[in-house]
């Protein structure tokens, strides 16, 4: 079990301000309400499943909720599924609040003020799905939070019941592969979308891939300086394998070489612009040295960075030549 948080280990008069700290660093900003417990003894473990965050949490009962106020301190921008394994406890979010025991699922959404309630001692897993990763379908599963949206007489969770147990293992475990947890989370946001009634399937895969796409490319365009991007540090970056970063940039013409393009068009721009000397225009977008970043330049231009710089400064200057008076 890899533990990440654990009340036991400083005195019984920090811990609910421990407890605290600790899940605003590993979730977000939250306020605690301790019941009357003489001790206050929770625990936290987990790790991570794909662009999956999966969290064991268990304690005595308490309160956790999220004002405007810290909601807009920090949204990590998900969507949170709830799974009771033991105890009692209450899901809350806008007008709404479901009581869920084990075996019942219910979903809140990180973006909005909300509630967690433990009415007796409790174990619960959390499981977060980036709202990236889910696409387009983040609006209509918010829509179900705190919503009792399946109990132990649910077919699916029945049927699903190894895949639960098991993510939460596989979470405490070592990491899994890429394409391992890849294939897991995949498994989880199907489940996910099943048990929201209403789930509408024409913004499914493609929506989601639309905004990770852009968010790779927001992503490759503030680390072109870096010589190791390429399609294994967005992989890593955004929790997806290799092959998939290659299948969502082949209708750009392939990662590496749109990339490549990237780059060289931001420092002809730099060229164009400023007077940084081609050296360091080189260095700042990727390349080793100058005479690599030459060759592309001029593969891609027509011409070389210093023919390109004195084409700027002839606009700048002129020829050099007297101009013809007017008038």
């Amino acid at each position: 079990m890899t533990m990440i948080l654990d009340t036991r280990v400083v005195s019984s008069d920090v811990r609910p301000e421990y407890w605290s700290a600790g899940i605003a660093e590993h979730f977000f900003p939250v306020r605690i309400e301790p019941a009357s417990e003489p001790v206050f003894e929770a625990r936290l473990s987990g790790g991570q499943v794909g662009p999956l965050f999966v969290r064991t949490i268990s304690g005595p009962p308490h309160r956790v909720t999220r004002t405007r106020q810290l909601v807009d301190r920090l949204d990590p921008e998900c969507i949170l599924m709830y799974l009771p394994r033991r105890g009692t406890c209450r899901v809350g979010q806008g007008d709404r609040i479901c009581e869920l025991r084990p075996g019942e699922v219910a979903v809140q959404d990180t973006s909005t003020p909300s509630s967690f309630e433990a009415v007796s001692g409790f174990d619960v897993s959390v499981i977060a799905f980036p709202k990236w990763y889910i696409g387009g379908d983040a609006a209509a599963f918010a829509r179900h939070a705190a919503e009792r949206l399946a109990g132990p007489d649910s077919t699916m969770l029945r049927l699903s019941s190894s895949l639960l147990v098991g993510i939460g293992r596989l979470a405490e475990g070592p990491p899994p592969s890429s394409a391992e947890g890849d294939s897991v989370a995949n498994m989880m946001l199907a489940l996910l979308r099943g048990l929201c009634a209403d789930y509408d399937g024409d913004s499914g895969a493609n929506a989601r891939a639309v905004t990770l796409e852009a968010r790779m490319r927001q992503y490759a365009l503030a680390h072109l300086a870096d010589p190791e991007l390429g399609p294994e540090q967005l992989a890593r970056a955004h929790f997806v394998s290799t092959r998939y970063v290659h299948k969502l940039f082949a209708p750009l013409g392939g990662v590496s070489g749109w990339i490549r393009e990237q780059r060289l068009f931001s420092a002809a721009r730099e060229l164009r612009e400023t007077d940084t000397p081609v050296s360091e225009v080189a260095l700042q977008y990727g390349y080793r040295n100058a005479a690599s970043f030459a060759r592309a330049f001029r593969k891609a231009q027509g011409h070389s960075p210093r023919e390109s710089r004195r084409a700027r400064e002839l606009q700048l200057f002129g020829e050099g030549r007297p101009t013809q008076p007017v008038g």
